[in-house]
């Protein structure tokens, strides 16, 4: 057995934002292999409600950042 694991890396950040009262986004950013974030970010999910947003944000599979 090894104590090494293969270990998948995140290539973007997901930052929830509130719009305004009943808009939720959750914008991504691209994290180019050098480690320096892209200055874009992109909205990627439209939500009415944070449960909304958090709920999509679950359903992810792929590894990512977080930032709040």
């Amino acid at each position: 057995m090894t104590a090494f694991r293969n270990l998948a890396q995140a290539d973007h950040c997901l930052t929830i934002k509130q719009a305004d009262t009943n808009s939720w986004w959750i914008l991504r950013t691209d994290l180019p292999s050098h480690g320096r974030r892209s200055s874009i970010p992109r909205v990627v999910f439209f939500g009415t409600s944070e449960e909304q947003a958090k709920a999509w944000l679950a359903s992810r599979t792929e590894p990512y950042f977080l930032q709040q």
